[in-house]
């Protein structure tokens, strides 16, 4: 017998069938049958009916989730706002994004060798479904800094630092530069990527369990490895990490997309030669975007230096037969050089259509980025001048290729290659009011719900025009 269950579709709201568990048909895998919502093809990112997929959104450290507190009396790294069912609804209504990039903590799903905890994961999914019910795809993360909040900030727990540490830390975290560069990080980084005493089978352990509990969930589009890695200049053990892991995780969930991450110090270097492509199918290269950004503030306003590391981005993912994502990229909007970068970020990414998630949605602590203004520990107003930079239309789901999209703050334009007909979704913030949608010059009818439009379209070129 099959379980029918009812699910409701992210972007038109039509109720769709699909089946899990009670017998529900398998794959090759013996698991029950299960499609992503969307996929890595062709290096490009594409949904179930085929069509060319834009991605963009926000990163969000999440009380709970983010895991930087002690339970033996030591103080806690930093504050961490909540993210609720209500801030799905902000990113899609009104920033207008479709997706949530979701720093999770090795610390928090397996604080003892071996136990997984369960609540942390029921956590973690329950915050993804509520998004997926307003169409906002999550992109779990398996996230690290400086190695562990033990050493360092977040990442793995103490039983998976090795060699053992010779002295813990605790907060406020007003250090951690000296951290990332401290001798005990630089040598359980070391450890990890040489595998020492079986680390690889334990992340991997780790990160296929993740991969498990999250199958079947309509909002989950993939399984990033590991957050801005660091190898110390050997990438060949990084890719025998991420092959690890990887494979651990295509058993669990041979339908999942797996994104991962060249090795972090691209942040800096803006390039990250390809000696070796990836080689994992339904993979998406996910690097971030920081040109000079943590070096001097982009001092230099250069937009041309933005312009070639994303293209060198694209160069690397094609040499990787990967699809692309920014998987961060921002600045202090509270400023008129952070406004400057992020201006010139999104402009860059649409000119070369990409999907981005910027970072961060709110922070209480370091740099203060973020949509909301705040005391250290509470949320305060949101700021206009952020969400204005942020909330602009994208073609997000549409027939054919995304070719160029253009955003002048009134209209946004879009062309397309190859086969164009059929169902087209735009993503469109509800603060820019009621749209005109005119498809090869003439204007078709569109649906809006969540901060999207739906329309027919049969046409290479669009426009979308503010009420």
């Amino acid at each position: 017998m099959m379980c029918r269950v009812i699910r409701f579709d992210l972007y038109r709201g039509l109720p769709l069938l699909f089946f899990v568990g009670c017998g529900a048909p398998a794959d090759e895998s013996g698991l029950p049958a299960w499609s992503p919502a969307v996929r890595s093809e062709a290096g490009h990112l594409v949904d179930q009916a085929g069509r060319d997929v834009l991605l963009r959104g926000v990163n969000a450290r999440v009380e709970g989730l983010f895991d930087v507190t002690f339970d033996d009396g030591r103080t806690a790294l930093e504050p961490i706002p909540p993210f609720t069912a209500e801030d799905c609804v902000v990113v899609a209504e009104t920033l207008g994004g479709n997706l949530l990039r979701l720093p999770l903590s090795w610390s928090g799903l397996e604080p003892a060798e071996g136990a997984f905890d369960d609540a942390y994961l029921d956590r973690t999914l329950a915050l993804v479904d509520a998004c997926a019910g307003v169409g906002v795809y999550t992109l779990l993360d398996l996230h690290q800094d400086a190695y562990s909040k033990e050493i360092g900030e977040d990442g793995a727990p103490l039983w998976a630092i090795v060699p053992a540490p010779e002295e813990l830390l605790e907060g406020p975290l007003t250090d951690l530069g000296e951290r990332r560069l401290s001798g005990q990080v630089l040598a359980a980084f070391r450890s990890l990527y040489t595998d020492a005493d079986g680390l690889h089978a334990a992340y991997a352990r780790m990160a296929a369990e993740v991969a498990r509990r999250a199958r079947g969930h309509e909002g989950v589009i993939g399984l990033e490895l590991q957050n801005e890695p660091v190898p110390l200049g050997d990438d060949a053990a990084l890719d025998t990490f991420h092959h690890a892991v990887a494979d651990a995780v295509r058993e669990a969930a041979p339908e999942l997309p797996v994104y991962f991450e060249p090795d972090s110090m691209r942040n800096l270097r803006d390039e990250a030669p390809v000696a070796v492509p990836f080689g994992v199918d339904n993979a998406v290269y996910a690097p971030h975007l920081y040109v000079d950004v943590f070096e001097d503030g982009w001092a230099s306003g250069d937009v041309s230096a933005i312009e070639r590391s994303l293209a060198g981005i694209h160069d690397e993912a094609a040499a990787h037969g990967a699809a692309v994502l920014v998987g961060e990229f921002g600045h202090d909007p509270r400023n008129s050089q952070g406004q400057a970068y992020i201006t010139a970020a999104l402009d860059t990414m649409d000119t070369t259509p990409t999907s981005w998630a910027f970072w961060v949605y709110e922070e209480w602590s370091q740099g203060g980025w973020g949509l909301y203004d705040s005391d250290g520990n509470a949320r305060g107003a949101l700021r206009d001048q952020a969400v204005a930079l942020l909330a602009r239309p994208f073609p997000a789901a549409i027939p054919g290729k995304i070719a160029t999209v253009h955003w002048d703050g009134t209209t946004l334009s879009y062309e397309v290659e190859g086969p164009s007909a059929g169902e087209s979704v735009v993503d469109w913030p509800d603060r820019l009011g009621v749209p005109t949608v005119t498809c090869g010059g003439a204007v078709v009818p569109a649906s809006r719900a969540h901060g999207r439009l739906v329309f027919s379209c049969d046409n290479t070129n669009v426009t979308v025009v503010g009420g």
